[in-house]
């Protein structure tokens, strides 16, 4: 049994349960909002931006329960592998048409393409830093 930061004691089960039910409705999102890059038509773009902060919510939390119990390394592995593939590019699509839509501009949406690379070399170099880690345990068993 693993007690959090907080005193709120949650078992190895239930977090896993817990994953699962989050990663379910996450894949579905995911493979909901490919869907619309394929066929614009088929969602307006309200619902579109919804959708990219709903996939950002559940891979959040996705990976908050991930990385709960493990050493550093590990999580900075989860996270920059999580910021890189699914947050990132429909963070940056609701970001910019969110910005676009506040201006009343159409090619404001572009800032996309400026917060896409960005939130992604982010989640790279957290990858980066998570595989060239030295391991802290190793170090103190030497």
């Amino acid at each position: 049994m693993k007690i959090l930061k907080e005193g709120v004691s949650v078992s190895k089960n239930k977090r896993i349960t817990v994953s699962i039910i989050l990663f379910i409705p996450l894949v579905f999102l995911i493979i909901t909002w490919l869907r619309n890059i394929v066929d614009p038509s088929s969602f307006t773009l309200g619902a579109k931006i919804y959708l990219g902060y709903l996939i950002t919510l559940f891979s959040v939390s996705t990976a908050c329960l991930l990385s709960v119990g493990k050493i550093k390394k590990r999580k900075y592995q989860i996270w920059g592998i999580t910021i890189m593939l699914p947050i990132s590019a429909p963070l940056a699509y609701s970001i910019g048409f969110n910005y676009a839509i506040y201006t009343g501009d159409g090619f404001a949406a572009l800032l996309m393409l400026y917060v896409f690379p960005f939130l992604f070399t982010t989640g790279l170099i957290i990858l980066l830093i998570g595989i060239f880690k030295k391991d802290e345990t190793r170090l103190s068993k030497l």
